[in-house]
């Protein structure tokens, strides 16, 4: 609830209290001087009416300083003032209705609780009087004394309250007035029209800001002034003054005139305006009010848009043909986005329809034998089974044959070569040839059921539409066939085949871009390294055609060459880069991540250039992303610094690389496509086939990424306590056994000297198997192992026939063997040759 205002101050209220105790004073002294009862002690009175106006003067005086609780003090002590004068003057006195006083007073400037307090104040002190003196009839003088007041005080408080009130709406009625004129003066002096009020005589009141713009008159010029000689032209005052008094005299409300005039500026110059006059009546005075607007540049504008229509309704038809002719262009170029050729048919069948308002559409494809078949139809998927159609055959046909457009109402269901259209009631048909430099690619139809149906200016359209068609489908021929051209010159850059590699599972994947015709840069590559490692390759040549796929013949014929010669990574890369640095046009560049894994050591050794990292997934499936090693692409610098950095890579690890087409994605952060690769590995299956499809699944879009994607996965197989494994029969492939062999050894507990034996067998065996089966046509040779106890079991099995011995053979490998071995057993046979060796393991240099 809402505080009353205060009625009065406590400078009123402090020299009223001032006031009451001087006349209290004063009145109590004057009773003194009339004859009064002997019991009466007059010194004492004339004491306290001392005290009584030494209060009264230091309250008046403190008027401007004192403070609220200071005046209830004061009001208190005139209460006991009152009831020591009351005790002086004895029990008959009437001087209990000078209580009436200061209650009075209380009611009037006080809040009716304090008020209520002071009067409570009063009753105990009378009562405490009445206690001392003992008159007769206590309580009845004491509710007349102290009731008396309260009763007269809350009436008192009560008209005060009613009277606070109304002050109250008062004030907030004023403010409000206040408010709304100020409002009313922000609006007119804000308002972009001029605001003008005049008196009955035309003498000018109201200026506003936007007035002091048009005219170039200040407010303080124009205020006070007659209108008719400051803004109105000479020879139109007399209408001007015409109409202000027909709006003064004019009886009873008039609605607002609203007048075309002719206004004039100070410097002379004149304007067509509109005035919007109203009349307001303050009072016995009249006041013309009117707002003024400078409509010369409406009128232009008006008039340029009566010719803007004008124009539009000359260009109205053509530019209803044009629309059709951007819509059917519009629905072309989204058609060709399509990724396939058949998925841009049904873009264009569903757009000609819409765009011509058919009630359904066909496409017809020719093929090089002089027949069509149904390539799109918007009655739904065409039927596989359907016949082709000869040139010259029903509708379609015949169109195809005559190269005519076709108009026909009412056509002939059975004539109709696309089945969903049978089943529709057609009022008229449409079909035209689409040529493509000069030669019939196809026919495009349209039908129309009651009660729409088709006109000649429709045939026109569809001729335009099939023209664009015919342009969209030809193109999208040629990208397809550029496309399949430039994926299989890619993939004949990649490995035909992934090697085999004794101990380790490998795997790859290549998916070209969805919307390039052109080769990309994108490779991978395998390399069996002496010694039973691998040197994985991923790199990405920067551009797009025959330029990259020529450097990408060259780099991998390269980087094979330097791998096999035995350099390290950063050899390797270091003459990469040289050979880049002199070869490249145009500022061409390489990046490139080359790895090699030693499976025996169970370590990976990596160079980066400028590529993005490995991923390593953990045996406990926990990805990591191989950072070190990482340098400028290849071509970028002369001389680069390409520094080693290797990482374990223990059995049951597996490696992924990649190029950025797998991770990228259009506006997004490289940081987040890589967060997502490592997600999808986290749930991706072990196996490198399988997890090569997994990521190809989930990160990259169906239709294709929008960059060329390359993927290649090793993973180091964990050694159990049998192997087998088909090697071919090269020499090369000698260090790839001897490698798995002694990583097998190592693994079921063979020391060293056992180690080394029975590898030094074993390769014995393989080198009979590679040279002795020469009749073999190059099939593998397998070796196989296993653990029996401490005996450890060896099969060679080649599959070709054994040769006569030629001079000069003398069979010391199979020497070596029986030397090395505990029991070997040679078993030649029409499919192959079968060595079987066993030896006993020895435990710390005693055999077993």
């Amino acid at each position: 609830m809402t505080a009353l205002p205060e009625l009065f101050d406590l400078r009123v209220k402090a020299r009223s209290l001032a006031y009451l105790f001087t006349a209290g004073a004063g009145l109590g002294i004057v009773t003194l001087a009339f004859p009064h009862d002997e019991a009466v002690r007059d010194l004492q009175l004339v004491v306290l009416a001392g005290i009584a106006v030494a209060i009264a003067a230091a309250v008046y005086f403190e008027a401007e300083r004192i403070r609220a609780w200071q005046l209830h003090v004061a009001l208190a002590l005139g209460t006991l003032i009152l009831t020591f004068a009351n005790y002086y003057l004895g029990a008959t006195s009437l001087y209990p209705l000078l209580y009436t006083w200061t209650a009075l007073y209380a009611f009037y400037f006080f809040p009716l609780g304090i008020a209520l307090g002071h009067a409570g104040f009063i009753g105990v002190c009378y009562a405490a009087l009445l206690v001392i003196q003992g008159p007769g009839s206590p309580v009845v003088r004491w509710l007349l004394a102290v009731g008396t007041p309260v009763v007269a005080g809350l009436l008192i408080s009560r008209l005060l309250e009613r009277v606070g009130m109304q002050t109250a709406h008062a004030d907030q009625r004023e403010r409000a007035l206040r408010q709304s004129e100020a409002r009313t003066r922000l609006v007119l002096d804000t308002a972009p029209d001029a605001f003008v009020a005049t008196d009955r005589d035309g003498i000018i009141m109201t200026w506003n800001a936007a007035a002091e713009r048009m005219f170039g008159w200040s407010a303080a010029e124009a205020i006070g002034k007659p209108m008719r000689g400051l803004i109105v032209p000479p020879e139109l005052r007399e209408r001007s003054d015409e109409r202000r008094r027909e709006l003064v005299a004019a009886e009873g409300p008039v609605e607002t005139q609203v007048y075309d005039v002719t206004l004039e500026r100070r410097d002379g110059s004149r304007f067509q305006g509109e005035s919007t006059v109203s009349r307001v009546i303050v009072g016995d005075d009249v006041i013309i009010s009117g707002f003024i607007r400078d409509v010369t540049e409406r009128q232009r504008r008006q008039e340029e848009h009566e010719e803007l229509l004008r124009e539009q309704a000359a260009r109205a038809e053509a530019e209803r043909v044009a629309d059709m002719v951007s819509g059917i262009q519009a629905l072309v170029d989204a058609a060709l986005q399509s990724p396939s050729l058949e998925e841009m048919l049904d873009d264009l069948v569903a757009g000609v329809q819409q765009v011509l308002g058919a009630d359904a559409a066909a496409i017809f494809l020719a093929d090089d034998d002089e027949t069509l078949r149904l390539g799109a139809s918007s009655c739904g998927t065409p039927p596989a089974n359907v016949d082709p159609i000869p040139f010259g055959d029903g509708f379609a046909g015949g169109v195809a044959g005559s190269r005519k457009p076709l108009f026909v109402k009412r056509p002939d269901p059975t004539a109709l070569r696309d089945p969903g259209l049978r089943a529709l009631e057609i009022d008229s048909l449409l079909a035209v040839p689409m040529l493509a430099q000069g030669a019939v690619i196809g026919v495009l139809e349209v039908c129309a059921s009651p009660p729409h149906r088709f006109t000649a200016d429709d045939l026109g359209m569809l001729r335009l539409a099939a023209d664009r068609v015919a342009l969209a489908i030809s193109h999208a021929r040629v990208y397809e066939r550029e496309h399949n051209i430039a994926v299989t010159l890619q993939r004949s850059l990649l490995p035909e085949r992934l090697p085999e590699l004794p101990g380790l599972e490998v795997a790859a994947r290549y998916r070209p871009a969805a919307a390039e015709a052109e080769v990309g840069g994108d490779w991978y590559d395998v390399i069996p390294i002496p010694g039973g490692g691998a040197g994985l390759v991923m790199g990405d040549v920067a551009g797009k055609g025959i330029g990259a796929a020529s450097m990408v013949g060259r780099l991998r014929s390269a980087l094979r060459a330097y791998a096999l010669e035995g350099h390290g990574p950063a050899k390797v890369v270091e003459q990469l880069n040289r050979l880049v640095w002199t070869e490249a046009w145009d500022g061409q560049m390489v990046t490139l991540l080359y790895v090699m894994v030693d499976p025996v050591d169970g370590t990976a050794r990596w160079v980066n250039a400028g590529h993005l990292p490995p991923l390593l997934v953990g045996a406990n499936g926990r990805p990591r992303f191989l950072e070190g090693g990482s340098s400028v692409p290849l071509g970028v610098v002369p001389f680069p610094a390409y520094e080693e950095a290797s990482a374990a890579i223990r059995p049951g690890s597996t490696l992924v690389l990649y190029t950025d087409g797998l991770v990228e994605v259009p506006g997004a952060h490289i940081d987040d496509g890589l967060s997502r690769l490592v997600e999808q590995v986290r749930s991706a299956p072990g196996d490198p086939e399988a997890l090569c499809e997994h990521l190809l699944g989930t990160l990259v879009p169906e239709r294709g990424a929008p960059d060329d994607v390359a993927l290649l996965s090793l993973r180091n197989v964990p050694m159990s306590d049998r192997f087998r494994v088909g090697l071919p029969t090269t020499p090369e492939a000698l260090a790839s056994m001897r490698a798995l062999l002694r990583r097998w050894l190592r693994h079921v507990g063979a020391g060293e000297q056992d180690v080394a034996e029975i590898t030094t067998a074993c390769g014995e065996a393989a080198t009979n198997a590679i040279e002795h089966a020469g009749v073999g046509g190059g099939k593998p040779f397998e070796v196989s192992g296993r653990i029996r106890g401490r005996r450890v079991l060896i099969t060679v099995r080649d599959l070709g026939a054994w040769r006569t011995q030629r001079q000069g053979d003398h069979g010391r490998g199979l020497s070596l063997m029986h030397a090395l071995m505990d029991r070997v057993e040679v078993t030649p046979t029409d499919e192959g040759t079968t060595v079987r060796m066993e030896r006993t393991l020895t435990r710390n240099g005693i055999p077993g």
